[in-house]
């Protein structure tokens, strides 16, 4: 199969992320439930970063964290994640950053946060966008990986929609970078659960013409191989404050799932890639006021499920 091509967006496949960058400089408040912010690190780049302390719980993190590796070491176009430490000094400086509760504001912690490459600059003709058009989906360079992120977010249980930017190239071909990983692993609460067809992409012509069965045996066979190498590794060096639940026990529910996971995707496919139902879903996306026409920003979530927690 190979893997998809995305060297656009990452440098290596290594499936760990050890470098941690300090932000210096604070850009902006993002919108969605995690309250996470855009800012400047100490090697010159953009981050959207999600704090440990966020009114969602630290469990997003750790998704955010595991789902991006994870992706990446299995050949998925993600962006790059990175340990951004949080001085007392930069959070004391910025009280726009603080999380906005009923309650009143509340001061972030200092440490070290979840950090995601923004891909593309914050404005002008390369900011990326969330938006794809059904008339510009063949212009998706590597639109195949709509397949496997389709697959890896069934053995995850991913119970969100699936997020992803575009960025136009010179030649004004579109490629896709998946971004959003917090819903992963039976979402925030690790609570494993069926939620058949809950992490497809809101514009479901993506999908049109991908699914292969050699090519979701291929994407399969390479989780199963890939999958149990990489997932103790990123798991282990986790920072403690990234996680409140039993890790041993999510590792449990991934190795089994990862076990079963044929038989999971057939059960989420016949749902999810029956053509009838495609259109039905197609057809509900088109008319709903909060579909996929609300341009945002990387960070935001959906209103298509706006009764699910976000991140």
């Amino acid at each position: 199969m190979g893997l998809v091509e995305f060297s656009s967006f990452e440098d290596s496949l290594h499936p760990c992320c050890n470098a941690i960058l300090s932000a210096n400089q604070y850009v902006r408040k993002m919108k969605g439930g995690s309250q996470s912010m855009l800012v400047r690190a100490n090697d010159g780049r953009n981050y959207v970063v999600k704090m440990s302390d966020n009114p969602i719980g630290p469990n997003l993190l750790a998704n955010e964290h595991v789902g991006s590796l994870v992706a990446k070491a299995v050949g998925l176009p993600v962006a790059e994640a990175k340990g951004i430490w949080l001085s007392d000094s930069f959070i004391d400086s910025h009280p726009d950053l603080w999380f906005e509760l009923p309650s009143g504001v509340r001061r972030p912690n200092k440490g070290m946060h979840f950090g995601s490459l923004l891909v593309g600059q914050t404005s002008g003709a390369d900011r990326p966008t969330e938006y794809i058009s059904p008339s510009r989906v063949s212009m998706i360079t590597n639109r195949q990986a709509f397949l496997g992120m389709y697959l890896l977010d069934v053995w995850a249980n991913h119970q969100d929609n699936r997020q992803a930017i575009f960025r136009r190239s010179s030649t004004n071909a579109q490629e896709v970078c998946f971004i959003d990983h917090g819903h992963m692993f039976g979402g925030p609460e690790w609570n494993f659960q069926g939620n058949l067809g809950s992490a497809l992409h809101l514009e479901m012509a993506v999908y049109t013409d991908l699914w292969q069965d050699e090519q979701v045996a291929s994407w399969i066979s390479r989780f199963q191989t890939i999958i149990p190498e990489v997932l103790t590794s990123i798991v282990a060096p986790m920072p403690s404050e990234w996680y409140s639940g039993n890790l041993r026990e999510l590792l449990s529910n991934l190795a089994d799932r990862l076990l079963r996971l044929p038989e999971l995707v057939q059960a989420d496919s016949e749902k999810t890639w029956h053509p009838s139902q495609q259109k039905s879903i197609d057809e509900y996306l088109r008319v709903s006021d909060f579909g996929i026409h609300d341009l945002r920003t990387p960070g935001t979530r959906s209103a298509f499920r706006h009764s699910r927690a976000t991140a």
